[in-house]
């Protein structure tokens, strides 16, 4: 067995399904067009903005009756169907694609078609292999693959409104998670910024509750087909991170911004400004809400700073006490979770125990 590493053209890849010279072989992948309609828009919107996708690998054999190349795809079937189904005219981007939403290949421009043909796939040949090599490869492959968590594993799985809804949100504010180490490269890496910010969507959702995993799959499920309330979630998650990056800024740079308390500094501004599904201002030592984020926001950064230092400082007595200790374990419960938000939204209204 040799395998060649080679680049090709979408061109070339398409002129050889068309030709015939590369066939989808079934026992390989799965049968069938099993991407959805967002799911293949992502993939198409990927090439159009020149980002990269996983290499395709193709078996050649002889064929000794005509004495002519086989080409088969081992790995990349769904990929390399979609840029053909695309090409033919097939498939009309969906809102995913955000630059290029409603088009179809002959509504882009001719430099965008251009571009998209001239697109550089890295191509893997594997020459007279067997077909228990090729098996093999398939082993390797898999054993090297890290298990999915359950964030990755949800975004696989659902492929609807609020998945994309995330994403969208995920492409907006991530940048801002890592810039103000709220979660780690590594974290982001393995989605849990997705995590996250369907986390902040369940607080305008549901409430503030314990953190589930099943629960967050659960909004992902009844959101799938349609998600009613988008518009009313984006833009007010859009407003809260507005003014957390902008206004807030003293505390996003203090690199005691840890992900759990953004979580309650984001419940605390959407329970002062909106109110919270199900949480009543007697859990909150009647604090009501007020209808804007902050009256004072110099003071309101300041004692926001005040209680995250008595977190970062580990003072367990004094009057930030409940606090710190809400802040020690059990950070995703939902006795803690409401503690902290108490003291937040104490500090955003400038409640008396700060004076």
């Amino acid at each position: 067995m040799k395998v060649t590493r080679n680049i090709v053209t979408i061109t070339d890849l398409n002129d050889w399904l068309e030709e015939g010279t590369l066939i989808i072989n079934n026992k390989y992948q799965r049968k069938g067009e099993l991407w959805p309609k967002n799911s293949r828009s992502y993939f198409l919107d990927t090439i159009l903005n020149e980002f990269t996708f996983p290499k395709v690998t193709i078996r050649q054999t002889i064929d000794l009756k005509t004495k002519k190349s086989v080409r088969e795809v081992v790995d990349g079937q769904q990929r390399l169907m979609t840029i053909k189904d695309f090409i033919k005219g097939d498939i009309t981007l969906s809102s995913v694609s955000k630059k290029f939403k409603g088009c179809n290949f002959a509504a882009l421009s001719e430099d965008v078609q251009e571009s998209f043909l001239a697109y550089e796939v890295s191509v893997d040949t594997i020459v007279s292999g067997t077909q228990d090599e090729i098996l093999e490869i398939f082993r390797r492959m898999n054993s090297y693959t890290l298990p999915l968590n359950v964030a990755e594993k949800r975004h696989a799985t659902y492929q609807g409104e609020f998945k994309w809804f995330i994403l969208d949100m995920v492409e907006r504010y991530s940048p801002l998670f890592e810039k103000y180490e709220i979660l780690s490269v590594r974290e982001i890496a393995r989605m849990l910024d997705a995590d996250l910010i369907t986390e902040l969507s369940q607080i305008l959702l549901e409430g503030v509750i314990t953190r589930s995993s099943s629960r967050l799959e659960r909004l992902y499920k009844y959101n799938d087909e349609e998600f009613a309330k988008k518009e009313e979630i984006e833009n007010k998650i859009k407003e809260v991170m507005d003014f957390v990056k902008i206004d807030l800024d003293k505390i996003c740079t203090s690199g005691m911004l840890a992900s759990y308390l953004f979580y309650s500094l984001f419940s605390a501004l959407v329970y002062n400004k909106y109110g919270i599904t199900d949480l009543s201002s007697e859990t909150l030592d009647n604090l009501e809400p007020t209808g804007v984020f902050t009256e004072d926001k110099n003071t309101a950064i300041q004692n926001i700073l005040e209680l995250f230092k008595a977190v970062d400082q580990k003072r367990e007595t004094g009057k930030f006490s409940e606090f710190v200790k809400a802040s020690s374990s059990t950070t995703h419960s939902v006795s803690n979770r409401l503690i902290r938000l108490k003291w937040l939204v104490r500090a955003l209204q400038n409640n008396h125990v700060f004076n």
